[in-house]
């Protein structure tokens, strides 16, 4: 979970000039579905703010390395924020938020497993998600787009641009992404390297690396992206016997929900 400290938030315009999101934070409206999403959320951080504004909200489908999972968003005008989906709607837990101002998307190509997507990258995590439709996609991308450069305008620092790599789907290769020889097997682990994201054996990855966007620690890094971490650094890194980190969001049941169409409270337009 990513803490979002006040300093992260919006900061208005000194032309004095309201904003459509201004307006929007202000309203009764606003503050009454901040507290319904609050609620429904088991053991999570508080999302009322001042000045905080909840954009947009819907359901869609998270590419895990394992499968597709149906996850919640809730779109406000500083930060994004997903949860995993249970009963039915009711209730969310795995709370999960990342601010705007750390977000990059852009389009990935269509494919027949995942039509509709696109990829949402930020220094601790990147994911596909895909929607029900592409006209649902546009919506969500243009109401991200903007919401993403109006929290950037705001802001007095520059802004990072290193963002975690996206994790290639288990489903994707039998054989390891960089030897080429090694099959895969129950006795035989399928690792991601944390650094370009490609599924490699035990063999390929045995070095660890400080990635700091990532992590405190070293983490797993394929041969491949060692070699080149190492000659751009002066930091050593060793192997060592840290287990790697998963990328799942936890099991889940496979009940299946009714696709719910997303939910926007203002246009673009009046932003």
């Amino acid at each position: 979970m990513t803490s979002v400290d006040s300093q992260d938030l919006i900061i208005q315009s000194s032309s004095g000039k309201e904003d459509g999101l201004s307006q929007l934070s202000r309203s009764t409206e606003n503050a009454k579905r901040i507290k319904s999403v609050q609620d429904k959320f088991v053991n999570s951080q508080s999302l009322v703010r001042d000045g905080r504004a909840l954009v947009g909200e819907g359901i869609l489908m998270k590419v895990c390395r394992k499968k597709p999972k149906q996850r919640a968003f809730f779109l406000f005008n500083d930060i994004l924020v997903y949860g995993r989906v249970v009963m039915n709607g009711r209730k969310y837990t795995q709370q999960k938020i990342i601010p705007l101002c750390e977000i990059q998307i852009s389009n990935v190509t269509d494919c027949d497993e995942n039509p509709y997507s696109w990829l949402i990258s930020s220094p601790k995590k990147s994911f596909v998600v895909r929607a029900n439709s592409d006209r649902e996609r546009q919506e969500w991308i243009a109401h991200l787009d903007r919401c993403i450069r109006h929290t950037r305008e705001g802001r007095r620092h520059s802004e990072n641009n290193t963002v975690a790599a996206h994790w290639v789907p288990d489903d994707k290769s039998d054989t390891c992404m960089h030897c080429r020889t090694t099959k895969f097997s129950a006795y035989n682990r399928k690792h991601h390297c944390r650094n370009c994201g490609y599924i490699v054996c035990d063999g390929c990855s045995k070095k660890r690396f400080l990635l700091p966007h990532l992590d405190s620690k070293s983490v797993r890094v394929c041969d491949a992206c060692y070699s080149k971490l190492t000659t751009n650094s002066t930091n050593e890194s060793r192997p060592t016997n840290q287990r790697d980190s998963s990328d799942s969001d936890g099991e889940e049941n496979n009940a299946q929900y009714s696709p719910t169409p997303a939910t926007f409270y203002q246009n673009v337009e009046n932003f």
